[in-house]
């Protein structure tokens, strides 16, 4: 996926679909700018390190953090009210909002630089304990090498077709693509990232600001080596790999072109946007295995032609692990591939209203032929990584009972949220509305836990295996899923 672009978030006349969507590089480079090295968290390298190695390398954009600000409160009392005006608990998450403001406004008022500003905002904004509440560095969002002012953003576009994950304090290759450059050029799942292009991943990971829930830890780690192995189409990335007998390996890997569609939808950025499927022979039985990485409408009549492939499945196993979530409508359409009734998937709660997601059963294929939402057995993957509408999406056909969940406890991040732009210039990234599920229990925090955990390990990817996809597959041929 791309770095975010978060200036087309913010043009006039924003679309109002509820955007359910978490950007990993919230996490990462739009943290680094504002964030001050975590409790905890030892601010040396554990090498000398070249130049380009900081804390916020590869961003692309200079910190205006020293620049000087004009107008502080104008921006401080915009952010406090937009918050105090959209968020859905008039309690605030147990935050008293009018005593913070007098809390923190003198603070925002003695601010000389935009690095002072923007941290108080994001003291007030975490104060709520919540996900997607964020201060963006306007240097960030505008670094798109406009006639504007904004900093030239570098090339992100290529990809070494691999997936990492953080495991016991390391980024391991998790997932190769089969004819992409790293899986060509010798790369193994399981191998661990030490170091790309000479900047050891050890240093930035150690500066990661430190958290208590180990699902935000693992984002926010993803975010650090997904975007230090990203460059341009036809650069080389020198990787420094421990192997399988934890011996060191040094690798040149050509970046390709990202596979998928460069997707837009309103406000949000351009991202690519990949779906695949499979038909799997196991135990005489046909599992139909459907990945996406994202809930953009362009692939909805990609996932619809999927499903009039795999009709005649014996089960459905949906690996959505790593999907960063999305446009939150799309859940009541892909729902519909699976539920023979207009049934409620959940419930989007704001201020003085409420929006009922609720499935639209498929009555027609892509040929416009009359047929009926699939009735196999349906199983979903998911992950510390499944996200927002993701979450939404699993969540809600678990507690339907339409849908075994495997693998590991989700995000627990789950709120529609919108950016707005501040006077000075900077985004405020808020939450708009809660979530709960069918029956009623919020996904904020808690996430989906899965009906059958299966954890990642090192063991598993040096072998070949995938633990959590075996697991899906076992059960969706066992002898209690005859259609």
């Amino acid at each position: 996926m791309h770095p975010f672009d978060f200036r087309r978030l913010i043009q006039p006349g924003r679309s109002t679909v509820p955007l359910l969507l978490v950007a990993a590089f919230l996490s990462g480079a739009c943290r680094s700018p504002v964030a001050s090295a975590a409790p905890g968290r030892s601010t040396a390298s554990p090498m000398a390190l070249p130049a380009a190695c900081g804390p916020a390398a590869g961003t692309g954009t200079t910190s205006l953090a020293s620049s000087p600000v004009a107008d502080p409160l104008v921006t401080f009392d915009s952010a406090w009210s937009i918050i105090g005006r959209t968020h859905w608990d008039t309690t605030y998450n147990g935050v008293n909002w009018t005593a913070l403001r007098a809390e923190l406004r003198p603070r925002a008022a003695a601010a000389t630089s935009t690095g002072e500003l923007r941290a108080v905002l994001s003291e007030m904004v975490a104060r709520l304990k919540q996900s997607h509440f964020s201060i963006i560095p306007r240097e960030i969002a505008d670094a798109t090498g406009s006639s504007s002012g904004g900093a030239a953003a570098p090339d992100r576009s290529g990809s070494i077709g691999a997936e990492l994950r953080y495991l016991d304090g390391t980024l391991v290759i998790a997932q190769l693509d089969r004819d992409g450059p790293a899986a060509q050029a010798g790369v193994r799942t399981g191998w661990r990232v030490q170091a790309v292009n000479g900047c050891p991943l050890s240093a930035r990971l150690a500066r990661m600001p430190q958290e208590p829930d180990p699902r935000r830890e693992a984002l926010t780690a993803y975010a650090i080596g997904t975007q230090a192995l990203a460059g341009a189409v036809g650069d080389t990335a020198t990787v420094l790999f421990t192997d399988e007998r934890n011996a060191e390996r040094t690798v040149r890997i050509v970046r390709a072109p990202e596979p998928g569609v460069v997707a837009k939808f309103g406000n949000l950025p351009a991202m690519t946007a990949q779906l695949a499927f499979e038909r799997v022979k196991t135990a005489g039985k046909t599992v139909g295995i459907i990945r996406f990485n994202i809930w953009m409408p362009i692939l909805s009549p990609q996932f619809d032609a999927a499903v009039d492939s795999l009709r005649d499945a014996d089960a459905i196993i949906l690996d959505i692990r790593g999907n960063f979530g999305g446009v939150g409508g799309m859940a009541m359409g892909i729902a519909g591939h699976f539920l023979d009734s207009t049934f409620t998937i959940g419930t989007m709660v704001q201020r003085g209203a409420t929006l009922k997601f609720v499935a639209n059963p498929r009555r027609v294929d892509t040929r416009s032929r009359g047929v009926s939402p699939y009735r196999g057995p349906l199983a979903i993957v998911v992950d510390e990584l499944s996200i927002s509408t993701t979450e939404i999406f699993a969540g809600g056909l678990q507690a339907l009972g339409r849908a075994q969940v495997f693998g590991v406890q989700t995000s627990g991040q789950a709120l529609p949220s919108v950016p707005e732009r501040l006077p000075g210039g900077d985004i405020l990234y808020h939450a708009i509305a809660d979530f709960l599920n069918p029956a009623g229990k919020p996904l904020e925090g808690a996430g989906v836990t899965p009906d059958r955990v299966v954890p990642l390990t090192r063991a598993a990817l040096l072998a070949g295996r995938d633990p959590a996809l075996e697991a899906a597959m076992a059960w969706a041929v066992g002898p209690m899923t005859v259609k």
